[in-house]
């Protein structure tokens, strides 16, 4: 009678293969259609412009935009790079200590300023735009975003800093895999699911419906339409060195941030294959996040209670 039911078990799991295999395989079709839907969401380029001509916040916040990333940083930077350095390699060729030095003083005193200067006015600038373009695509602002009260405040205050927090480890991760061998195809897939992240969250933001983490959520769990948006973005700066692939970032961000707002990410519909329906992409920075903050929180308790005791 045992040998029977085996019979029967191994004969049902032989008969559910084919099904499984033939479900995984409309999966990936399904999972290649919702990257590509993703893709072309975010090369929609002509609705953006048509988006910024027709409002001059967006037009003034662009043009600086491109005034300081496009030319101030972007522009002189390759401009010393492929221009004034090889003039000094063959004036000073005798010299190199003084081509070292002016290249010293030059990063000191202009690059690295104009740099941690693009950094703060960027951020202002990037809020502004996607608050206008929210508000130009029909959207309502949450009338809970510029609430005065306490329990407001201190909540925006604990999400921007595990925010804060988590993408910081996440780029310190991409750091470290970039120095291990074979894993520059691991870093691409990792910092274009970050861009695509950074795209969207503005809009998700001034809606005011989701905290951090439940916004991580439903990011996951549209991880292919995610990573084809954030695809092209990544590919425009990845493969440039660091400098040059943060200022045509900064440049083309604003862009895609427009882009963000009016578009509809679509999920995974067939969950019958073995592909997941969900991709845990931030939980390695989440777990990290959270040991550093229950150090801090314990040690800070801690040290309350010895000094009160």
């Amino acid at each position: 009678m045992s040998q029977k039911s085996e019979s029967n078990t191994i004969t049902q799991q032989q008969q559910q293969q084919p099904q499984v295999l033939n479900d995984t395989w409309q999966q990936c079709i399904e999972t290649l259609y919702l990257i590509g839907y993703g893709i072309q969401d975010s090369m929609k380029l002509r609705y953006a412009i048509n988006r910024v001509l027709q409002s001059e916040t967006l037009k003034k916040n662009i043009i600086q935009c491109v005034l300081l990333n496009g030319i101030l940083f972007l522009g002189t930077y390759l401009v010393y790079l492929f221009a004034i350095t090889p003039m000094l390699t063959y004036l000073l060729h005798y010299f190199p200590t003084l081509t070292n030095m002016f290249s010293f003083i030059y990063f000191l005193l202009w690059v690295y300023p104009v740099y941690i200067f693009s950094l703060i006015a960027n951020s202002k600038w990037y809020t502004e735009i996607a608050k206008e373009a929210f508000l130009r695509s029909g959207f309502q602002e949450d009338s809970n975003s510029n609430s005065n009260s306490n329990s407001t405040i201190l909540s925006k205050t604990v999400d921007e800093i595990y925010r804060n927090l988590l993408f910081g480890v996440f780029l310190g991760l991409s750091v470290v895999i970039a120095f291990i061998p074979y894993t520059n195809t691991l870093n691409f897939i990792l910092l274009t699911w970050l861009y695509s992240f950074w795209c969207f969250d503005y809009k998700w933001i001034l809606r005011g419906k989701w905290n951090l983490l439940q916004r991580l959520k439903y990011f996951e769990s549209h991880w292919a339409y995610m990573f084809g948006y954030g695809f092209l973005f990544n590919l425009t700066s990845f493969f440039f060195p660091t400098l040059i692939g943060n200022g045509i970032f900064a440049l083309l961000y604003p862009l895609f941030i427009i882009l963000a707002v009016s578009a509809k990410p679509r999920k995974l519909e067939n969950r019958r294959g073995l592909l997941p329906k969900q991709i845990p992409i931030f939980v390695i920075p989440e777990f990290f996040v959270n040991v550093i903050l229950k150090r801090f929180v314990i040690q800070k308790a801690s040290n309350s209670y010895s000094s009160n005791k």
